[in-house]
């Protein structure tokens, strides 16, 4: 009976190790699939602040007390592909598939493509990664 038993358990830890490792792969496959699975995007509202700060250098104390009703109107904003040679293009936000190209910038700081919010103020363009937040280009509006 004990020989019995113990060759039980070891096909239920047999099945639970081969349906965790399914559960994974299944994961796995989503987040590559779904390159918004496994990542937030910023709001351009939130671009726009980083921009206030890092570009136009407004304090801290003055952006912490800034509402998305207060900045909705000083700014436009596209989603956009900036490549590796400074090439943007329009995006479709919920996909990322490119819709047209629509200029070109300074080549990013960073090689490579850059999912992007693009800001338009003061007639300056500034690309904000709409991932990590971090400002990847900017141009003067012509």
């Amino acid at each position: 009976m004990d020989g019995k038993n113990n060759k039980i358990k070891i096909f239920i830890l047999f099945l639970f190790s081969i349906a965790f490792t399914l559960i994974i792969y299944g994961f796995f496959l989503n987040s590559l699939g779904n390159p918004k699975f496994n990542s937030i995007e910023l709001l351009p509202e939130e671009a726009f602040i980083i921009v206030l700060h890092e570009v136009f250098k407004y304090p801290l104390s003055e952006i912490n007390n800034i509402t998305f009703n207060d900045v909705k109107d000083r700014f436009t904003y596209q989603y956009v592909m900036v490549r590796g040679n400074g090439s943007v293009y329009l995006l479709e936000q919920d996909n990322r598939s490119a819709i047209k190209a629509i200029g070109n910038t300074t080549p990013p700081i960073t090689e490579g493509i850059h999912y992007a919010w693009e800001i338009t103020t003061n007639n300056t363009k500034i690309y904000v990664d709409s991932t990590s937040g971090q400002i990847v280009s900017s141009s003067k509006k012509t």
